[in-house]
């Protein structure tokens, strides 16, 4: 009778077990989508460390840019954001050749600049115009970023009133649209958002996206496989691992992007990545070793 007692008490203690492990893996399953919510503000911090080397010579480079944004539409959970640029800052040294643009500190006036042939100056100068900037984002609830607005008149908007002659106002808008323009946002933004499987995850749970690259600092298409590690709270970490081709199919550019993402699952809120990419890229005949360390910074306002 004893034993009979001994092996109920077993079975009571191993089914309240398996109850609270399946209470506890019922709760831990997340909603995972792109969810900013309508009324809200939030700021992201991107930073990209990248060095390269070309024919045995660096390239070192550093960018980092902030962002403020605020939710001001929600159409069947389609976001529209309004991103305003706090800041930008770039440093670069190939070869003895320096530049360091930072728009919180003090440059020259663009036609000093202009008569020192100084082309680090030059761009200080016209970087520095991009602080307070704004554009809008449509964005999905999946975090594609389905449409850019606001760039089409920006680098005029910045350029005109800085008296310069026509060629060298055509010169400079040049420089500025190649650095800052829909697509290059559109794909800085989507790869940092484009990750959401938009249904409920656990720990385990995998999914793959597959983006093109049209613009930003390295072009291709990007496949890749995001896993659930970790859920804790409403704190969901995500393991990356994409491969990076050439984005017309050709196996010209090469690469891999390894990197860690920790998302609140309650708004989709990227709340940090870090992110290591390792490319191969043919320039001129010549194949450029690229490595990069991208760091992301979110919170909610």
């Amino acid at each position: 009778m004893r034993k009979q007692f001994w092996l109920l008490g077993i079975g009571i203690v191993l089914m309240f077990m398996n109850a609270c492990q399946s209470t506890k893996t019922s709760a831990s399953a997340k909603m995972l989508k792109f969810n900013f919510e309508k009324g809200k503000g939030y700021d992201y911090e991107m930073n990209m460390n990248m060095d390269q080397k070309i024919e045995g010579m660096d390239l070192k480079m550093n960018g980092t840019y902030y962002y403020s944004m605020d939710v001001v539409g929600d159409d069947n959970g389609v976001k529209t954001i309004n991103t305003e640029v706090n800041k930008f800052a770039m440093k670069m040294d190939a070869a003895g050749f320096t530049v360091d643009i930072n728009t919180d500190n003090p440059s020259v006036s663009i036609s000093s600049a202009i008569a020192d042939k100084d082309p680090a100056k030059i761009m200080n100068s016209i970087f520095a115009t991009i602080k307070g900037q704004k554009f809008s984002m449509d964005v999905s609830p999946e975090g594609k970023v389905l449409e850019v607005r606001g760039f089409e008149n920006m680098a005029h908007k910045m350029l005109d009133s800085l008296g310069l002659k026509p060629e060298e106002k055509e010169q400079i808008m040049a420089q500025f649209n190649e650095q800052f323009n829909a697509e290059k946002m559109k794909s800085q933004f989507e790869r940092t958002w484009y990750i959401f499987p938009n249904k409920e995850v656990k720990v385990g749970d995998t999914w793959d996206k597959t983006t093109d690259m049209a613009s930003g600092e390295v072009k291709g298409e990007y496949k890749s496989t995001y896993k659930v590690t970790d859920i804790e709270g409403n704190m969901v970490t995500l393991e990356e691992n994409s491969i990076i081709k050439s984005a017309d199919g050709s196996a010209n550019t090469s690469g891999t992007v390894k990197g860690t993402l920790v998302v609140d699952s309650n708004t989709g809120l990227v709340v940090s990545a870090n992110q290591n990419m390792n490319i191969k890229m043919p320039v001129n005949g010549k194949t450029i070793d690229m490595n990069a360390n991208i760091k992301i910074k979110g919170k909610a306002l």
